[in-house]
């Protein structure tokens, strides 16, 4: 299992390349929570995603003829951008499997960054088996999702600098798809806030790892029909799951209707622009999930990449 040890090597790593994003923190977000809430603002990450962090972290340990031999990721989305620019700024050759059903401002995001992309069928499962057919075909070096020990500490550098920029934090949210973020943001948030209490999200389609995490065994699901493309994996990470059941308190459900309200809530409010995965965490609070009162809650903004289309519909809802 990762240490703090590890996440602060990782900070030291992604430091120079990763934006520190903002925490936002206005009445209406108080007003709406019933809560002192702020959100940790990594839509306004390099390739709007936290990504970045956990990419950058794998790839950079690799020595350079490891990365002269290529990198190889499978993803919906951010992971695949974040795994592309971070292949691009280690001088290495990306090629990133990506399910037919992925939107198409990630598609276009991912190949701007100068990777190739090779679609699959639209589940985990096929994601993984083409990836891994691509590595043993070139001997390219494969960059898990999330379930990785440096991914992971890659993507609990976040919650090192949430834990910098606010003090006496009563819990922290964080939305989950494999795993990658909230088992990062958890062994950081145990060690570095003392009392906190850490809560991961999911929406009620894709809510493999609450049901995991209640009966303390992975649960696969069926590909989920949700919102949230972050979150159609069919099961969290082996080393995701073993943190989750040391260090996470409890996890949440949201209905996708939910995080729609909460996405049209934070631009028409806040002019912030929060992709639906984004915003389940947020959704959460606001929604009165946690059963927190009067509390300091910081939630995360995991990503803002949204199709302009989808844009319209959410401001017309």
């Amino acid at each position: 299992m990762i240490t703090l040890d590890d996440i602060r090597a990782a900070s030291e790593r992604v430091r120079p390349v990763v934006h520190r994003t903002p925490l936002l923190h206005a009445a209406a977000l108080d007003e709406r929570s019933g809560n002192s809430l702020y959100l940790k603002a990594e839509n306004l990450q390099r390739v709007g995603a936290f990504k970045i962090r956990g990419a950058y972290n794998k790839i950079a340990t690799l020595p350079p003829e490891v990365r002269a031999m290529g990198i190889v990721a499978h993803s919906s989305g951010n992971h695949a951008q974040g795994t592309a620019l971070a292949a691009r700024l280690l001088g290495a050759k990306a090629t990133i499997v990506m399910p037919g059903n992925s939107p198409a401002v990630k598609v276009d995001a991912t190949r701007g960054y100068g990777a190739e992309v090779v679609f699959c069928q639209d589940s985990s499962d096929d994601r993984a088996r083409v990836a891994n057919e691509i590595v043993q075909k070139t001997g390219a070096t494969l960059v898990p999702p999330f379930d990785d020990d440096l991914i992971i500490a890659g993507q609990g550098t976040a919650m090192v600098e949430v834990a910098e920029d606010l003090r006496d934090l009563d819990a922290v949210v964080v939305p989950i798809g494999g795993g990658g973020l909230i088992g990062g943001t958890a062994v950081a948030a145990k060690h570095l806030c003392p009392g906190i209490k850490v809560v991961g999200v999911e929406t009620e389609p894709a809510n493999d790892a609450q049901r995991s995490f209640r009966t303390k065994q992975i649960v696969k699901i069926d590909p989920p029909k949700t919102i949230a493309d972050g979150m159609r994996t069919q099961a969290v990470g082996k080393r995701n799951f073993e943190i989750m059941l040391r260090y996470v308190d409890d996890i949440v459900t949201v209905t996708d209707e939910e995080v729609m309200e909460t996405m049209r809530f934070l631009l028409l409010r806040l002019k912030v622009l929060a992709e639906p995965t984004g915003a389940v965490a947020p959704a959460a609070v606001f929604h009165r999930k946690l059963g927190l009162e009067g509390k300091r809650i910081c939630a995360f903004i995991s990503g803002g990449n949204v199709e302009p289309s989808f844009i319209s519909t959410l401001l017309n809802a």
